[in-house]
């Protein structure tokens, strides 16, 4: 095993301790953790002795620099800083967010200085981490004036890497370590990890509890939330290629984390993609995971009275159309197209049509709007609830209720409308068009 991969699963080891206490204090507490972050870790490092002198911004930015730098001069560094500079900070978190900026800057290869970012940069900076935040969730403001510090390289091997940074805080009586904003970072870290760790684990009750505050809304049923931890679990297990120790993180904070998956198979598993995963904090405290998942759709076919139909893409005689479904309440053929109208049903097929009249046609749509009769497949119907269908596609919420697949005839999307009580009132399925 080489020295990247040693130091990689040192990191990850040692931060398990840390992070089983993050979630005993998750499961007992709701995660409030402004209010109650620093108190967990009170007395690892009790007696832990710093300096006394006082110390200039940037002598603060070098200690830390320093600490990222080198492993062997953590506990020296945290020395060097005066308790009233620590802002509540302990030695454990300290050593532990030092070590996953150290991942991270190994990266961009060895660091020879640092640097502050202007007021421009720090603004671009803060606004890049509440970037789509919404009014729900919480933003770095709560964390008062704070400078971002930047580490840099002679030659950087990834230029490409996010860079490394770090903050300090401003008060009226001067500067401290950024405390309270790290240790709040360092619990956030620890819940998108655990998600990660139970999804390595196909551990499908853990991943529930860990995604349950990410569903506030009355869709979201107790059998809604597990039914979308199995997805999840299924999901990562078929698709993602990468383990989740070599996930890319893209931005530390308290109040938003980005990983970058570097490869997951795309719907038809033709191929590679990245993907993004970002937690994010609430206002109440408890934490969101933003992961989004397509869900897999198997082939669509019309059924009535309990029998399959009609299959898509699939060419149909009028005759034939007749003898499965009945005689339509009205047919219109136009400009290549058939539509054949039912009780609470449309299908439409494209055909040759000549002096109003055809024989032959490829079903390219259907949509049901009212119908007991007609269903897709064996459980999707006009009627159904938000919930129920969430139970037989448990991300569909995340890309506005519709989804797509293939059979040997074509590409097919299929998507809901719904009522103002969350209730199916229309589905539809047809030909991907572009």
């Amino acid at each position: 095993m080489n020295k990247q991969v040693d130091s990689r699963l040192n990191i990850r080891g040692s931060f398990k301790r840390i992070l089983a206490m993050v979630m005993c204090f998750s499961m007992l507490f709701g995660m409030t953790v402004c209010l109650s972050g620093c108190n967990l870790f009170k007395g690892i490092s009790k007696g832990f002795k710093t300096s006394s002198k006082v110390l200039s911004e940037s002598e603060l930015a070098l200690i830390v620099t320093n600490a990222i730098m080198s492993e062997r001069d953590v506990s020296e560094c945290f020395s060097k800083i005066p308790e009233n500079q620590l802002e509540g900070l302990t030695y454990s978190v300290f050593y532990e967010y030092c070590s996953i900026l150290r991942k991270s800057s190994n990266a961009h290869g060895t660091v020879n200085s640092f640097r502050f970012l202007d007021d421009s940069e720090k603004e671009s900076y803060f606004s890049s981490i509440d970037a789509f935040a919404g009014e729900e969730f919480s933003t770095v403001d709560e964390y008062g004036d704070m400078d971002v510090v930047e580490l840099c390289y002679s030659k950087d091997r990834d230029p490409k890497a996010s860079p490394v940074r770090f903050t300090i805080s401003k008060t009226e009586n001067g500067c401290t370590i950024a405390g309270r904003y790290i240790t709040d970072s360092m619990f956030a870290y620890a819940y998108i990890n655990r998600y990660f760790d139970m999804i390595d684990d196909e551990n499908v009750d853990g991943l529930e509890a860990v995604i349950k505050d990410s569903y506030a809304s009355d869709i979201y049923l107790n059998s809604v939330v597990y039914a979308k931890a199995t997805y999840i679990c299924e999901y990562y297990k078929l698709k993602v290629r990468t383990h989740s120790d070599d996930f890319e993180l893209k931005l530390l904070s308290p109040t938003h984390i980005s990983y970058v998956i570097p490869e997951v198979f795309t719907e038809y598993n033709d191929g590679f993609v990245s993907k993004t995963v970002d937690l994010r904090k609430y206002k109440s405290g408890t934490f969101c995971i933003k992961d989004h998942i397509t869900s897999s759709v198997d082939e669509i076919r019309l059924v009535k009275d309990g029998e399959n139909k009609l299959r898509l893409g699939s060419t149909y005689s009028q005759n034939e159309l007749y003898r499965l479904l009945g005689e339509p309440v009205m047919k219109i053929p136009a400009n290549g197209v058939v539509t054949l109208a039912y009780k609470g049903m449309t299908i439409r097929l494209t055909a040759e049509i000549k002096n109003g009249k055809w024989t032959t046609g490829r079903l390219t749509s259907i949509v049901i709007h009212n119908s007991s009769e007609f269903k897709l497949g064996d459980d999707l119907y006009v009627g159904m609830n938000v919930s129920e269908l969430l139970l037989i596609y448990p991300m569909f919420d995340m890309s506005d209720f519709q989804g797509s697949f293939r059979n040997v005839d074509g590409e097919f999307v299929l998507k809901f409308d719904f009522d103002d009580f969350g209730n199916v009132k229309k589905i539809i399925v047809g030909e991907a068009v572009g």
